[in-house]
């Protein structure tokens, strides 16, 4: 866009305080729309249905006013959203987790920095660099085929294991989601295997502590960041809760990368180097490491266990989707005992599909963030510097008029030349975000889910004849109803 252009654009935009909304009341700004009686009685965790609200009240642009916090305004406009990322500078801001930012800045024996997740400027981009040469190499990602294939056929004895007489799992089968999603998060950032799916883990195993203290992490961050920042002023119990939960995977993180680090001393570097013993190799800080390693755990473990449990969902309420899916995977990768490789990997295009549709409906970010680091026009309104803008992309990829037809599963959206393929804008859905922020785990995540399903449909009839699920949201999505899946044997 020209200089003329842009300002002409801005001559004729509508100032901030203009962008609709609720109204801004002192001390308290626009929270009093989440409280009971006086508000709407949405609380933060149902985001996904307050933003519906919002939509309908305000159209496609509203800002929210938050005592502590930058202006925030969310856009369910995919133009302003392409605006937003392609306006961006070389180091994006994204907002959010300032507690465990805290926690990071108080324990500096260990950490030098945020870390890539939470850290910005030059500091995060020289991490940030050197990181994404190994992680988003397809060749590295590739490597953990074989291991990741063994630790989805554990799964599935495990769940033959504890699957009761009627095939319909029990309602805590979520925790075993997190238990394979651990093991294949930790074989990569851990450089190990954790054991998380022996028939014998016990419930004060340093296995389950850590899916307890990454899932208690990101309930706690969900409560201390949407509420009044009382922790901001004292310790308060639930923060010194976090603290010792983030002390735990600090801790155990250190263990298994000191092991790593001891090991590599005897090495002569002959055999391929895992992604973890790379980052040591070639000179990564061992306390940049730490942290990536932490956030992997943590962001890792639930993403890949929530997105994979709504996918089984989707496919369960659509049986002829799941056939569709299982009679590609039976001709390309074959029956059960039989393992993907590689190339066969590349060839399943409607197993992509069914990810990217669940993705679609069910993305584990509600949005994407960002802090402007300059003035912009959305929607005809001047958003200033400094503005925190959420781009709605769930709410956005279930708008038919992106999407026709949009709460229906119907992978064949994006299957190349099908009939119902989709033709939306590019920036309507970013399951994995955009620009240098762009999630840095994508490859292995989508490694992890693809073995998972096509184990599952190797192995079972999924079906699931319980009340509609949707989504609560804790820093990412969450199914909001148990898993009570069954598993039927073919």
């Amino acid at each position: 866009m020209s200089k003329r252009m842009s300002a002409t654009e801005f001559d004729n935009a509508k100032p901030f305080d203009q962008v609709p909304g609720l109204r801004v009341l002192p001390i308290i700004g626009t929270t009093w729309g989440m409280f009971p009686y006086v508000g709407d009685g949405i609380p933060i965790s149902r985001m996904l249905e307050l933003q519906k609200l919002r939509f309908k009240q305000f159209g496609y642009i509203w800002r929210d006013i938050v005592p502590g916090r930058p202006p925030i305004v969310y856009t369910a406009r995919p133009e302003d959203v392409e605006k937003l990322f392609k306006s961006e500078g070389k180091h994006p801001v994204r907002p959010g987790m300032d507690t465990i930012k805290a926690y990071r800045a108080q324990r500096v024996k260990d950490f030098t920095s945020a870390g890539i997740l939470l850290s910005s400027g030059d500091a995060w981009w020289q991490t940030r660099s050197k990181a994404q040469q190994t992680i988003l190499k397809p060749k590295n990602a590739t490597h953990y085929i074989p291991v990741l294939n063994d630790i989805a056929e554990d799964f599935i004895d495990r769940i033959r294991l504890i699957r009761p007489e009627n095939n319909e799992m029990k309602p805590d089968f979520i925790n075993e989601m997190y238990r394979w999603a651990l093991e294949s998060v930790g074989v990569v950032g851990l450089n190990t295997r954790l054991g998380c799916l022996r028939p014998d883990l016990a419930p004060d195993s340093e296995a389950q502590k850590l899916i307890n203290a990454a899932n208690f992490s990101f309930d706690a961050i969900n409560d201390l960041e949407h509420n009044f920042p009382f922790w901001k002023f004292f310790v308060t119990p639930m923060l010194q809760k976090l603290y010792d939960a983030q002390d735990f995977l600090t801790d155990t993180t250190i263990k298994y990368i000191s092991q790593t680090v001891e090991a590599l001393k005897g090495s002569s570097f002959d055999s391929y180097l895992s992604i973890l013993e790379q980052l040591l190799v070639r000179g990564m800080e061992p306390s940049d490491v730490i942290t990536m390693v932490i956030d992997m755990l943590m962001a890792g473990v639930d993403t890949s266990a929530n997105t994979s449990a709504f996918l089984l969902y989707y496919l369960a309420r659509n049986p002829e989707k799941q056939e569709k899916l299982r009679e590609e995977i039976l001709s390309v990768v074959g029956p059960k005992g039989s393992s993907p490789t590689a190339s066969t990997l590349n060839n399943l295009p409607y197993l992509k599909a069914c990810i990217k549709e669940s993705f679609r409906l069910m993305p584990a970010a509600n949005a994407n963030a960002r802090i402007t680091d300059k003035d912009l026009v959305l929607s005809g309104y001047i958003i200033p510097k400094g503005t925190l803008v959420a781009a709605l992309h769930q709410l956005m990829a279930r708008l038919d008029e992106n999407f026709p037809e949009a709460e229906k599963f119907i992978p064949e959206r994006w299957i190349k030349g099908d009939p119902q393929e989709s033709h939306h804008h590019p920036y309507v859905t970013l399951p994995f975000g955009c620009g240098t922020r762009m999630c840095i785990g994508r490859k292995i995540a989508e490694l992890e889910i693809q073995q998972l399903t096509i184990k599952m449909l190797q192995n079972f009839k999924v079906e699931y004849d319980h009340e509609d699920m949707s989504c609560f949201m804790r820093m990412t999505n969450m199914p909001d109803k148990p898993l009570l899946f069954k598993f039927i044997d073919l």
